[in-house]
């Protein structure tokens, strides 16, 4: 059986209904594909097959991207009622109130308060090694960089004829060639 390149379905229905106006047109008795006789009702019906397949295909896709964005917009919804419903929670009983959120499936608000000089310490100590190891700069430290060249000689221009190289150029061969050393 020979391969079929990739086609648009609306490219396919078109091919399969022109094969079977054409079956309508020009067959009036069985014909053998691969070693089986096929009569011209049954060659319609294998297209129509076909082309009933694409669209229940295409109708699911279909159903399938609505689905998926009504899925999205709802969710959308109830994530701002839940939010909206927490710190409704959380205003009318207290932070506090670890039954009534567990009830709801929901954990207490997370306690911040004023850190030790233990933990501002470590936390600056972990900042400094992450900017370290990602390389990170601020824009101060940033303006602060700036490059050396070396063993670089620059001739200005002036008007004329181009001076003379001290030193012939010659071309290095592209990667990947060999090149014969005497």
């Amino acid at each position: 059986m020979s391969t079929t390149k990739s086609t648009s379905h609306a490219t396919l229905k078109n091919r399969d209904t022109s094969v079977m106006k054409g079956i309508d047109k020009h067959m009036t008795s069985s014909f053998t594909i691969a070693g089986t006789p096929y009569t011209p009702a049954e060659l319609k019906a294998l297209f129509q097959s076909h082309i009933t397949a694409i669209e229940a295909s295409d109708a699911l896709r279909k159903s399938l991207a609505d689905s998926v964005q009504n899925v999205k917009a709802v969710g959308a919804t109830v994530n701002e009622a839940y939010l909206l419903l927490r710190g409704g929670l959380i205003t009318q009983y207290g932070r506090k109130a670890n039954a009534v959120l567990n009830d709801f499936g929901m954990e207490i608000p997370k306690v911040t308060g004023p850190q030790t000089v233990e933990a501002k310490a470590l936390a600056k100590a972990k900042r400094a090694a992450t900017r370290a190891a990602r390389h990170t700069m601020g824009s101060v430290q940033k303006k602060a960089v700036t490059g050396n060249v070396v063993d670089v000689t620059v001739t200005p221009v002036m008007g004329g004829a181009p001076a003379p190289s001290t030193a012939p150029v010659t071309p290095e061969p592209p990667a990947g060639t060999m090149t014969q050393v005497s």
